[in-house]
């Protein structure tokens, strides 16, 4: 298996609660960012996570990460995973998932699995490492 870097990003995050639901509570991080210089797809991103904190801290999670080019073109993740505490604080948030994209550019992509690791600080930073295989 090979993995082939598609992007790097980093931005701002927010989180809400979103309430209770069986087996814990819901807790929704939003993201908006732009990819970092190198990124093989380079332009602005935004994001969504929502993990599940059960009683043993954060778990399952669903993600959808959407990139836009200087050129209008769009790029989205559809992604499932599971989130983990880090030591310090923060949280660490491990996915994979399906490339989807219309633009002509990138249409080698689609339909290809992504494999997405997230960092995000306690101070609400967060820095996206994508790769695809």
């Amino acid at each position: 298996m090979q993995l082939q870097p598609l992007f790097t990003l980093s931005g701002t995050a927010d989180t809400e609660q979103l309430g209770k639901v069986q087996g814990g509570e819901r807790l929704k991080i939003e993201y908006r960012g732009s990819t970092t210089p190198g990124s093989l797809i380079a332009g602005k991103a935004h994001g969504n996570d929502w993990v599940l904190l059960g009683p043993l801290g954060p778990g399952e999670t669903n993600a959808v990460h959407e990139l836009m080019t200087a050129d209008k073109e769009h790029l989205a993740v559809e992604l499932r995973g599971y989130a983990l505490s880090r030591d310090g604080g923060g949280m660490e948030i491990r996915t994979a998932g399906i490339i989807r994209t219309a633009a002509p550019r990138f249409s080698e992509l689609n339909g290809k699995i992504a494999l997405v690791v997230e960092r995000l600080s306690p101070d609400k930073k967060i820095e996206v490492t994508a790769y695809q295989f």
